[in-house]
This record gives structure tokens, sequence and C-alpha cells, in this order.
């Protein structure tokens, strides 16, 4: 547990978050809004998103300050046998996460959140988005307060409020426009005019949502984050108008990065043709999202496994659970890295979890990062593409026009924000506080950091394959950069 907090001059936290936006493609001419917030606050330029890189294992991050092994939220898809033996559920659903939460006698998410914090302290919270229900729903998931999406208002008695005023959001679209508009209506005409939370989480689901159709770089994706870059313009003017600058802590962040993807995998049917998976529904060899769970954890079945991946020219890093009798960085079979290193050693995890090989080439729009293990656009792998992510944060506690080149991560927001408003934590959290951008820290130049490279090797055939990562770590605060394998001669 954290033990140190302090109490900042802002009365109230904003969060805001543009979905799958890229910090590379922040620019005067494509998002003068947040170019120009950003010049008034700090620049964060080395910010990570957690592994891996998915949606609500990220909003479930943000949510508590923690990684994977310490909320329990391993993806987008999750295996809860009680709820389906054979597969798994989407977390994308806020209905499953209900049940999810149901069947877990109330921990969905086994450490505290940030709204759990801030209403205990006496505090509010409110949600405004146009991201899925799952996501949306993990920022608050006790319902202490206000969460308005697309497809459902909660409590009750503010969706009929909101529905009379507002009507209902309008289908998705791409850009997803019509969505984020009602969400930034609500915010700005309702929410701060009437509310005035303490907490308010803002999460919009462009540019993932179109580059997911288009790829990024697209035109029609480009398009979609000038229009988020437009809706950040309208939150900073409703403060203006509500007089509310001056007592707001703005945070502006992406929950990952995006990648062009080439080569589609169906890890299941491989396996089943490999003689590792007994059928498409067997419980022997289950695969969700990028975890594999082993029935009893049989070791040679994982040894089996692995071995069959390690073969892969599309499979990246692959890390198992971490061997008592093995150095601690080492996983239990030979050439993976430990789940602990990378923050998935969860007891809901998979007995492995992989990625996908990657490069650097760059598109037909000249965006670069590519990886296998999709068709088209998306997210998730190790790639610094998808790992590295934009944040930004102004108001009256934070410096002005500085940029930071101190490793931070999205597992920072809620440190910073409970020590913004003086908030002991609970609960347990992994994050720090972003103190070198606070008008009361120290300068960033005067922060000390490392990078360190940490290996497995696995020799066979007079080749070595190397699985290889990279760790950026401040004090007691590590985050993942990458992560790559390499076949070279012994």
């Amino acid at each position: 547990m954290h033990t140190t907090h302090s109490k900042g001059k802002a009365e109230r936290i904003m969060i805001v978050v543009w979905d799958g936006m890229r910090p590379d493609l922040v620019s005067p001419a494509n998002t003068p809004h947040l170019w120009g917030f950003a010049q008034r606050g700090v620049t964060f330029s080395d910010n990570h998103s957690c592994f891996p890189t998915l949606t609500r294992l990220n909003s479930a991050s943000i949510s508590t300050g923690a990684y994977p092994r310490t909320h329990g939220l391993m993806g987008n898809t999750v295996l809860v046998p009680e709820l389906n033996p054979t597969r798994g559920i989407s977390t994308g659903d806020y209905e499953n996460l209900i049940r999810f939460d149901q069947v877990t006698d109330g921990h969905l998410l086994t450490t505290d959140t940030l709204a759990q914090m801030v209403v205990k302290a006496g505090g509010t919270t409110a949600v405004a988005s146009s991201c899925s229900t799952g996501a949306a729903f993990l920022l608050n998931h006790k319902l202490d307060g206000w969460i308005v999406n697309h497809s459902y208002i909660l409590p009750d008695p503010l969706s009929r409020t909101i529905k009379a005023q507002f009507g209902t959001a309008p289908e998705p679209a791409y850009p997803n426009t019509g969505r984020n508009v009602y969400a930034i209506r609500v915010l700005t005409e309702y929410i701060l005019r009437e509310i005035k939370p303490t907490l308010l989480y803002v999460w919009l689901s462009d540019p993932d949502h179109t580059q997911h159709a288009y790829g990024p770089g697209a035109p029609t994706s480009m398009e979609a984050i000038q229009r988020v870059d437009a809706h950040l313009g309208d939150i900073l003017s409703a403060l203006d108008k509500f007089d509310l600058r001056d007592s707001t802590d703005l945070f502006v962040l992406s929950d990952h990065g995006f990648v062009t993807q080439e080569q589609p995998v169906n890890l299941s049917e491989f396996l089943i043709d490999a003689g590792l998976k007994r059928a498409k529904e067997s419980t022997d060899v289950i695969c969700v999202d990028t975890h594999i769970y082993v029935q009893d954890h049989d070791i040679e079945k994982i040894r089996g496994i692995v071995e069959f991946l390690q073969e892969q020219e599309w499979c990246g890093p692959i890390f198992t659970r971490h061997h008592k009798d093995h150095d601690a960085n080492l996983g239990q079979i030979e050439g993976t890295l430990s789940m602990k290193l990378i923050g998935n050693d969860h007891p809901r995890g998979g007995d492995i979890l992989y990625s996908y090989a990657w490069n650097a080439k760059a598109n037909r729009w000249g965006v670069r990062g590519t990886t296998a293990g999709g068709s088209g656009a998306g997210h998730g792998c190790i790639s610094p593409f998808e790992l590295k992510t934009m944040l930004f944060a102004a108001g009256p506690d934070f410096k002005s026009g500085v940029i930071s080149q101190v490793p931070s991560g999205n597992i920072d927001v809620a440190m910073t924000a409970l020590d913004l408003l003086g908030i002991q934590p609970s609960g347990k959290h992994d994050g720090r506080v972003l103190r070198e951008g606070l008008l009361d820290g120290p300068e960033p130049q005067e922060i000390y950091f490392r990078k360190e490279h940490i290996r497995a090797q696995k020799r066979s055939n007079g080749f070595c394959l190397e699985t290889l990562v990279q760790i950026s770590t401040v004090g007691e605060t590590w985050y993942l950069d990458k992560g790559s394998t390499l076949t070279m001669s012994n």
C-alpha cells in the first residue's frame, strides 16, 4: 500500500481517454486542441499501456492503478468456468461483468478502484462514455456514482432524466461521431452543469473504433482523430463556461496504441491439427485471447504447446508461470520468461501467455508498426507501437510547458489523482504518483530511471532462440517497453 499522499489545489479530477490513440499522431495539424492543452501542461512522452494491450484490461488498470496481476481482469475475453467452461466470455458486455462479479462474490476486480476510494472519502463520481458497455462499467463497477453509456445509463433515476433531455444514443458509425457527440453533450450540458463530480471519466471510442475498420493513418481514421480533438475543445470550453477550469486537474491519455495486422491466426485450430488439443469445445486446452489454459496445469502439455509456439514464425515472446527453482524472471518452460515479469501472474491467468511477432514496417499511409495475429488493424501485442501511449496533464497542480521523458504509465493516473485529492489509497496498487509533473515536485531531469533487457534462451539443433523484453523502472515502479524473439546460430 502507498502511504504518502498530499492535497492539491484542485477540487476535481477529470480523466479523458481517447481509445487507441497513438502519441505519434498528435500534432498541431491533427490535434490542435490537444496540442494547445499540452503546451499549457505536462507531456509525459514515455507513457505505457499495460500488457496485453487490450481495452478492457487497460480500463481496469486505469480504474485501479494496477497491473492485471493485481486487479484480475485479464483481457478483452476472460475464462470464467462458472459461466462457460469451454470458452471465454467477452468483457465488452457489462452484463457479463455483472455475472462475473456475482460468481466471484463481488470480486470482479481484486483490488479497490479510484471511484471506490473517492466515494469512500466523501466524493462523487461519474462516467460519460461512447466505448463498449464493459469498458465503461469497469471504471465504476460498484456503481458508486453515475455511468452514461450509449447502451445504458445507471442508476435508473438518472436514465429517465438523461433520456428526457438528450434522447437515446445513435447507432455506431465511422467515425463514431454520433455516439461521441452524445457522450460529450451529456457531459457538457448536464454532468458538468448539474453534478460537478469529484471524479469524472470521459472515454471516447475513437480513434480505436474507426481504426479497426480502416487502419491507423487512413483518411477516415484521421478524420476520427480530428473530431475527437474537437470534442476535447468542447470539454475545455465547458470547463471555462462553468468556471471549473481553475479547480480541475485534467488528464488526457490513450489506453493503448494501434498497429496494422497482416496474418490471422486461429490457434485452437492449429493446436487441434498438431494433436495438442482434442477438439474445438474440449476443455483440455482452452485459448482465451492470448492466454492458454491447460487442464490440471499438465506440465508436459504446457511444454508441448510452448515448443509448438516456438516453431511458429508468427509467434513472438512466450510467458509461463515462474518455477520456484528458476531465476525469478524465467518461466517454467525453457526459453520463456515469467508472467510475473510482465504483471500477469494472477490466478485467473492462463498457463501460457504469448504475443505475436512484430516489425516496424509502415503501412500504406506511412504509419509504422505491423504485427501478425490479425487481419486489418488492431492491438493487443507487445510491440512499442501498442505499448506506447499518450498522456498529458494540466490544471492548477501541474507544471506548464513541461515535457517529461521519465517513464510513466496508465497505472500512474489513479495514484496521482488520489494524491491530488488527498485520499489515502486502499487495496493493492502498482502505480506511482507522477511527482515530476506537479508544481511542488522535482523537475523531470532530477528523476533517475533505468532501462534494462531481460532474456530467456533455448538452445537446440545448433540454434539459440532468445526471448527478450525491455523494462523501464522508476524507483520501484516498472513499465514494459517492448518484447521480441530472436533466432541465432550457436
